[in-house]
This record gives C-alpha cells, sequence and structure tokens, in this order.
C-alpha cells in the first residue's frame, strides 16, 4: 500500500463507525400466518414500536464497490401511528379495499428517507421516525446501514452509499413511492450517503442535511485548505453543487462535534438552496429541541409539494402543520417555552441518552479514548454528555435547551 492508500486508510479509520453493541433489536414474524416482521426491543431503554412495515431487502453491489449484504428497514405509513388495533395486535391488516386505498395516499404524500446518526441502531430511531411522521404528515423510511442492528456486513462509506440505493429502490418496487415524491434526510454522518444519492438522482423531491459533514479531512482537519477528492471519506462539498434537488440545511451553533460552518458552507455550494435553520445555542445532539425544528421543515415540505402538502388531510389522530408549535408550548420561530418539548424532540433525545449507555460503542467508544467517536469528524470533541461529547446546553434568548424531560439543562 502506497502512501496516498495508508492515508485514505487512516481517514477512514479516524471516521470509525460505532453501531451500538449488541444491537438494541431483533427481527422478529408475527405469530398470525402473515409473514410479516416487526422489530422487538432487546434493551429495557428502547421502547416496542409496531406501526411500521419492517422489510430485510438485499443490497446491490455498486461499480464502486460495497453492496452484497442484507440491511433492515422499516417504513412508517402516515396515520398508521393511530391504527393502533391491527398494528398492536400484529393482526392480517385492514381488507384489501382500505390497503388499497392506503398505498395510494402514501405515494402521493412525500416521504422522508431517513439516513440516521453513528452511535444508533432502528431501535433508538423508530420512537423518532413516528413521531415524524405524525407531526409533519409524510411517510418515513428509515433504514440500518450495513453492520448496524440486524443488518449484515460491515460499516464502511461505499456500504451506507450501496445501502441508500437499494433503500430507495425498495420505496420504488416494493411501496409505489416515486423518486419525485422523496425527500433525503441526512443526520451528521448521515449527509454522507444522502448528498451522494443527491447528487447522483435529480429527480428527487428535496434534501435536508441535519448538521452535516463538509466532508471527512475538513471536519477532522479544519485549516487543510486542498484535499484530493479521492483521498477523503464522504466528500460533500464536491456533491452538494451537483444536487439539483432543493436543500435544506440545519445546524446548531453550538456543535460541538460538526461546527456550524460546515453546514454553512455546504449552503453556499448548493445551487437550489432553501432558508435554512441556524439554530442558535443549540449542539450536535439537540437540534431538535429548537423551537424553529418543525416549522422550518414544514415550509420546506411545503416548499418541494406545494398546495398539495399544505392540503393533506390529517387523518384520524393527527395534526397538520398550523398547530404543531402550539402542540410543543411555543410560538413559531420564538425560544423553547417551558413546557414539554415536541413528541419528536423528546423521543430523539431519549433515544440518544439510551444510546450512549448501550455499551462499548459510540459513546462508550469516544469516552475510552477512540481514535473514532460517537460521530465521524468528532475525535477533537472533549466536551462528555449524550452521546459522550454533547456539552452543556449555551444559553439562547429563552434559555439552554430543554431536556427530553421538559426540564432545563443545567
Amino acid at each position: 500500500m502506497g502512501p496516498w492508500g495508508r492515508l485514505v486508510e487512516n481517514i477512514s479509520s479516524r471516521l470509525a463507525f460505532f453501531p451500538p453493541t449488541p444491537p438494541t433489536y431483533a427481527v422478529r414474524e408475527h405469530q398470525d400466518g402473515t409473514g410479516e416482521q416487526y422489530i422487538q426491543p432487546l434493551s429495557p431503554d428502547v421502547p416496542k414500536v409496531l406501526q411500521c412495515k419492517v422489510r430485510i431487502i438485499p443490497v446491490p453491489a455498486l461499480k464502486r464497490g460495497g453492496g452484497g449484504t442484507n440491511i433492515v428497514t422499516a417504513f412508517f405509513r402516515y396515520g398508521s401511528h393511530s391504527r393502533s388495533s391491527n398494528a398492536s395486535s400484529g393482526a392480517a391488516g385492514s381488507s384489501a379495499a382500505a390497503a388499497a386505498a392506503a398505498a395510494a395516499s402514501a405515494s402521493n404524500r412525500l416521504t422522508l428517507l431517513y439516513s440516521h446518526g453513528n452511535a444508533v441502531d432502528l431501535g433508538h430511531m423508530l420512537p423518532v421516525y413516528r413521531e415524524l411522521s405524525r407531526l409533519l404528515k409524510v411517510n418515513v423510511m428509515g433504514y440500518d446501514y450495513s453492520g448496524y442492528g440486524c443488518s449484515t456486513g460491515t460499516p464502511t462509506v461505499n456500504n451506507t452509499l450501496a445501502d441508500i440505493t437499494a433503500v430507495l429502490g425498495c420505496l420504488q418496487s416494493a411501496y409505489g413511492i416515486p423518486a419525485g415524491r422523496v425527500v433525503l434526510y441526512g443526520q451528521s454522518v448521515g449527509s454522507g450517503p444522502s448528498c451522494y444519492l443527491g447528487a447522483e438522482r435529480a429527480d428527487l423531491a428535496g434534501v435536508v442535511l441535519h448538521s452535516p459533514l463538509l466532508s471527512g479531512v475538513r471536519v477532522l482537519k479544519p485549516h487543510v485548505r486542498w484535499w484530493p477528492a479521492w483521498a477523503d471519506v464522504y466528500p460533500n462539498h464536491t456533491l452538494a453543487p451537483k444536487i439539483k434537488s432543493p436543500v435544506l440545511v440545519m445546524h446548531g451553533t453550538e456543535d460541538e462535534v460538526i461546527h456550524i460552518s460546515c453546514g454553512k458552507r455546504l449552503l453556499e455550494l448548493c445551487p437550489n438552496k432553501a432558508t435554512p435553520l441556524w439554530a442558535a445555542g443549540y449542539g450536535h445532539q439537540d437540534l431538535e429541541m429548537c423551537s424553529g425544528y418543525l416549522p422550518t421543515l414544514e415550509n420546506f415540505l411545503a416548499k418541494v409539494a406545494g398546495q398539495q402538502y399544505l392540503q393533506m388531510p390529517a387523518g384520524p389522530g393527527a395534526v397538520g402543520p398550523a398547530v404543531v408549535a402550539q402542540q410543543q408550548g411555543q410560538a413559531v420561530g420564538g425560544a423553547p417555552a417551558p413546557s414539554a418539548p415536541s413528541a419528536a424532540a423528546a423521543a430523539a433525545a431519549q433515544q440518544r441518552l439510551a444510546a450512549a449507555g448501550s455499551g462499548p460503542s459510540g459513546a462508550a467508544a469516544a469516552a475510552a479514548g477512540s481514535a473514532g467517536s460517537a460521530e465521524p469528524g468528532s475525535a477533537a470533541a472533549t466536551p462528555t454528555g449524550q452521546n459522550g461529547h454533547q456539552a452543556p446546553g449555551s444559553g439562547t434568548a429563552g434559555g439552554p435547551p430543554a431536556s427530553a424531560s421538559g426540564g432545563r439543562r443545567s
């Protein structure tokens, strides 16, 4: 191996993946003769969520490498959270006519294809996906990267690129969701595969980048002015200009893992940019707590879907975008109110806290002095807390961020 090869290998090792070990869940089959599967939590800290369709899908190999694995996917069809009878009991489902109507509704709605962060798996993320579906009136497709959870293989950069490509194919073939109704959502390390697919596919509805990397090298070595793209990991800065779909960037001003300058530079590079969210006083692990989080997403979804999104029927037990901020107990764009945070934010915070104590990976690996950390690029981060590197919340106009329980951080 030459010097460049060793350099790339070193970068990749420092951006190591840390899937929860052991996984927080197992995939089980319903005992109703349908052959349908569900996710069974293996940890008392992980809640059981049944209102989703679980599939294990094959990942075809990419020419650039990666693939040849089988990964776990979880699809939340909007409205399924309110259909508790069949979902919770594992029954065969509703009538053929109702199922067909639900499928037609799903294909018309926007679908978030969510690529999660580094130290979590589907067991942690299902409550978050369920609440995002309910609050934003969209379908949500989540998945575990190769080597995460019950997905086979080893977590590598090329595998994650093959994974997200396969998941988009599953949305189209198994659920009838056209690419034009899919919004990629990449959080932290998930911004890598999301930028890759966004640059590859001009027919997607949009791309959301949540606390994104500029590139692996530019997070680890922010003062490096030039670096060959082939020697980098997740070179989002070279992919962003190629993304034709609308792009929303959200980043906390106090992000202690991936500096906000990464998000701001990515936004500058995107040719079709939406109004960003720079969350004052928020870090890498609590961006969902910002009062502008849901309204910003709603505005973006309305932009990419037009009036069709705003006029979508709410369905049983659901709420529309106009009242989400009221449910949060705060005004749109204002500072967090003293009441409990949104359900989506609370679910996200609770699952990250659970992930932080889920074993020797993720936060524990960072705390043990690993070259990597709970998120790519956080090797230099020293504050501790959620996922092993969350600094105490710094003040905002309305005080520090709220905790998962609705209280305030000290």
